[in-house]
C-alpha cells in the first residue's frame, strides 16, 4: 500500500485517496456478505470503521506523504505492541510470556529500524505513523467481537463501506472531495488500493484474528518493514541503511519467537 501510493502523493489528495479506497473496498465486499445486519449494528460498525478509515489510515497516508514509504510501513507495523498493551483492557486474550517477549523484541527491532532515519524521513511523518499504529490497534480490538459474532467478511464489509461513505460525505460537505485528472495507471493503483489492500487484505486479516487471536494475527505486521523496505528499494530507489538492516534481522527473530 505504502509503496504504490507514494508516487500518487503529488497527484491525489491523501484524504480523498483514503475515502475512495475504503468506499471501493467495502463496495467490493458488500455483495459477498454472509448476512444482513440491523441498523443499530450497522451504525456501531460504521463508528468502529471510522476509527480506522478516517483516523488510522488517513494518518498512515499522511505518514507516506511526509516521509519515506518504507518508514511509514514500519511505523504502522508497531500496532501489535499497542494491541498487546490494550488487549487486557478490552477483556481480550492476555499475552503469554512468549508473546510478550516476541512483541517486545519486535518493537526493539522497529526502534532500531527507525533510528536509521534517512533522507526523506521527517518528524511529522514519524508522528503520523505512530498515531496510525495506535488507532489501528484500537480498531482491531474493537472490531474483533463483531468478527466473532458476524464473521470476518460481514464485519469488514460493513465497517469499510459505510465508514467510506461517511468519510466521502464529510469531504463533500467541506468541499474537499476533489477528483483530479488521472491517467489509467493511477486509476489502476486506486482500484488496487481499494479492492486488494482494503477489501481482500482486511478480510483475510480479520479471518486470521478470529482463528488465532488479535495479538498473534497483529504480529504479522512485523513482516511489513521487511517487505516494504525491499519493495521501496526496488521500485522507489529508497536507501537501505545499516540500522534498517539490523532492525529487519531483529524483527525476523521476533517472528520466530
Amino acid at each position: 500500500m505504502e509503496i504504490v501510493s507514494k508516487p500518487l502523493m503529488g497527484q491525489i489528495d491523501p484524504f480523498f485517496m483514503t475515502a475512495f479506497r475504503f468506499f471501493i473496498g467495502g463496495l467490493f465486499l458488500m455483495p459477498l456478505i454472509e448476512k444482513k445486519l440491523p441498523p443499530r449494528e450497522i451504525i456501531l460498525l460504521t463508528m468502529i470503521g471510522s476509527l480506522n478509515t478516517i483516523v488510522s489510515m488517513t494518518f498512515l497516508q499522511l505518514s507516506v506523504k511526509f516521509g519515506n514509504a518504507s518508514t511509514a510501513a514500519t511505523l504502522i507495523a508497531t500496532n501489535p505492541l499497542f494491541v498487546t498493551i490494550f488487549a487486557p483492557f478490552f477483556g481480550s486474550e492476555k499475552p503469554s510470556k512468549r508473546k510478550f517477549i516476541g512483541t517486545f523484541l519486535g518493537f526493539v527491532g522497529i526502534l532500531i529500524f527507525i533510528s536509521g532515519m534517512l533522507e526523506g524521513d521527517t518528524i511529522t511523518g514519524f508522528l503520523f505513523g505512530i498515531g496510525s499504529a495506535i488507532s489501528f490497534a484500537l480498531y482491531t480490538l474493537l472490531l474483533k467481537p463483531h468478527v466473532l459474532k458476524h464473521g470476518a467478511l460481514t464485519a469488514t464489509a460493513y465497517s469499510s463501506f459505510f465508514s467510506g461513505v461517511v468519510y466521502s460525505a464529510t469531504l463533500m460537505l467541506f468541499g474537499q472531495f476533489k477528483i483530479t485528472s488521472l491517467n489509467l495507471s493511477s486509476w489502476l493503483i486506486l482500484l488496487y488500493l481499494g479492492i486488494g489492500v482494503t477489501g481482500i487484505a482486511y478480510f483475510t486479516f480479520f479471518a486470521a484474528a478470529k482463528r488465532i487471536g488479535a495479538s498473534t494475527a497483529s504480529r504479522v505486521f512485523y513482516l511489513k518493514p521487511v517487505v516494504a523496505t525491499l519493495l521501496a528499494f526496488i521500485f522507489l530507489s529508497e536507501e537501505i541503511g545499516a540500522f534498517k538492516l539490523i532492525g529487519i534481522v531483529v524483527i525476523i527473530l521476533s517472528l520466530m519467537i
